[in-house]
């Protein structure tokens, strides 16, 4: 019985690849405001309240120890944090991608995390308007990153993946689980076929997360792609999730792994 059982879900999963390259992939469900709720996180779509606490994110040397390649002498300022964002909701806005910054709320902060968190870096209890409703936090949170889908090419079914994460929450599940919402859309909502995710030789914890959590191996690395200024470049390493993929296998591990935290 037991594995009539798998062999009748593994269908159902080949079913919905199937059905999802049928549909392709339609512009219209690209979002303006995207949002999403996990048991540890919740993803809303980055507004300016926001632009402090992501300028404090951007500036931090050990959060973005692995994107040197994205850093600014002197760190971002609230002004070059509001024009980024502002930027990327006009490609939002374009259907290139979907944006989310990561919150979590007080009572979910990791009791090894919390004593490093200052009172200032929390923002009230709030409804916040997303393309299907809102979503509603009741309760003081605190803003602890950013995610999303970028450069989606609906024609190909194809875009990358992304995550910039607060040092402090490294290795407390925040990252597998907002990774596995965004993950999630590409796959369920947007039928996206190849979600590649993108990093560099050093960062040991994503390449350990996409080799052992998700389950693929480097897929190609890029020799000098990301340049780091004083003429200095450093390799990517690249990895790609399939929908085939995601519905056998990934999809449910990722859960399991939540579940476990």
């Amino acid at each position: 019985m037991a594995s009539r059982r798998l062999s009748t879900t593994t269908a159902l999963r080949r079913n919905s690849v199937l059905d999802n390259s049928k549909k392709g992939c339609d512009p219209d469900l690209v979002p303006e405001r995207a949002g999403s709720t996990g048991s540890l996180v919740t993803l809303i779509p980055p507004d300016k309240d926001q632009d402090v606490a992501m300028s404090r994110l951007l500036s931090d040397l050990e959060t973005m120890k692995h994107l040197m390649f994205m850093t600014r002498v002197g760190g971002y300022t609230k002004k070059d944090a509001a024009a980024r964002r502002v930027g990327r909701d006009e490609r939002q806005h374009a259907k290139e991608l979907v944006n989310y910054t990561i919150v979590i709320k007080k009572s979910l902060i990791p009791r090894s995390v919390l004593h490093n968190i200052g009172d200032d870096e929390f923002m009230p209890a709030c409804k916040i308007p997303v393309d299907n409703g809102h979503i509603e936090i009741d309760e003081p949170y605190m803003v602890i990153g950013c995610c999303g889908l970028n450069n989606i090419d609906l024609a190909n079914r194809c875009s990358e993946a992304g995550i910039i994460l607060d040092a402090r929450f490294w290795r407390t599940g925040v990252s597998t689980e907002a990774l596995y919402l965004t993950l999630k859309f590409g796959f369920e909502t947007l039928c996206l076929h190849r979600i590649s995710l993108h990093t560099t030789e050093g960062n040991l914890g994503m390449r350990g997360w996409m080799e052992k959590a998700v389950g693929v191996e480097v897929e190609c690395i890029r020799k000098d792609v990301l340049y780091l200024g004083n003429d200095k470049y450093i390799d990517s390493w690249d990895y790609a999730v399939f929908d085939h993929d995601w519905y056998l296998s990934v999809e449910k591990n990722l859960r399991a792994r939540i579940a476990k935290r």
